[in-house]
């Protein structure tokens, strides 16, 4: 008998559960995914001074809806690159040095969508972050690449509108980060960063 109400509640459940959220309007689907564009720039104040914080994200990000509610779970990862070039000279030769930096954050992020209206929703996030910061040299007699990994944290918004199953909208993150470490010295200078774009996705 047991074993039969053990049973019964099992297929109750695994019948209830699909209708419930097929009952249920997401406001960004169950899941979705997105591709983002975004200016990208780092705030520390030294990054500046060497003509570095000026850059473009490219990203991925992916989301799903935490049981019945507008809370989501997701990821996101990208791309980011900003380089400058300075030209010098020495014993009268003139001479160029490149620097070019690549920034790749791993994100893991929470997320609570508002709806706004039928099309319209609004969302606000944070979340950890594991970031590869990479910093190559090229000069005259002289050529280099360092790389460290940074633990970082971020807020961020978005605004999205539905076009069923798409929706495209607007972002902004903010993400702070570790001091950068390069060949074992502690360069008291971080890799936090400030992003504003766009971005498209599917909703499934």
């Amino acid at each position: 008998m047991k074993r039969l109400i053990l049973f019964s509640i099992l297929v109750a459940v695994l019948f209830v559960t699909p209708s419930v959220y097929a009952q249920r309007s997401f406001p960004l689907g169950f899941g979705n995914l997105a591709l983002k564009v975004d200016y990208f720039r780092f705030t520390d104040s030294d990054l500046e001074d060497l003509d570095l914080e000026n850059g473009v994200y490219i990203g991925i990000e992916g989301y799903v809806a935490l049981l019945d509610t507008n809370l989501y779970l997701g990821m996101e990862t990208g791309w980011a690159g900003t380089s400058s070039d300075t030209t010098g000279y020495y014993d009268g030769w003139r001479y160029k040095t490149d620097v070019d930096v690549d920034y790749v954050p791993i994100e893991f992020n929470v997320k609570y969508v508002f709806p706004i209206d039928p099309i319209m929703n609004f969302g606000v996030g944070a979340g950890l972050s594991a970031n590869y910061f990479n910093i190559n040299v090229d000069g005259y007699r002289y050529s280099d690449s360092e790389d460290d990994w940074l633990f970082g944290g971020q807020l961020f918004a978005d605004l999205n509108f539905r076009m069923d199953p798409w929706f495209a909208g607007v972002n902004v993150k903010y993400q702070w980060t570790d001091d950068i470490e390069l060949g074992g010295i502690d360069t008291d200078v971080s890799a936090s960063n400030f992003r504003a774009g766009g971005q498209v996705g599917i909703m499934f």
